[in-house]
């Protein structure tokens, strides 16, 4: 039983580390996209809630624009995963 829980808690971490790369590689993709310039319009307001936690502290500590600090956090995500999937 304590073997299908964890195998449980890995998979929904999977899915959440999952998504949150999605999320991401869109947010870091958005800019550079066709489409509206004001950028008003071409995100939801809440999309800054997802990725704002992580990538505000890293910007303000290593002085880096939003970009590369998203892109950082993104291949944290992807070794998290990785380890996800070597733990299931």
């Amino acid at each position: 039983m304590l073997g299908f829980g964890i195998a449980v808690l890995v998979h929904l971490g999977q899915i959440v580390l999952g998504f949150y790369g999605f999320w991401l590689v869109w947010r870091v993709l958005l800019p550079v996209l066709p489409g509206p310039p004001q950028p008003d319009e071409r995100i939801a307001p809440f999309a800054g809630y997802f990725t704002d936690p992580l990538t505000a502290p890293l910007v303000g500590l290593l002085r880096l624009p939003p970009w590369p600090a998203t892109l950082i956090v993104l291949l944290a995500d992807a070794a998290a995963l990785a380890a996800l999937a070597r733990a299931g």
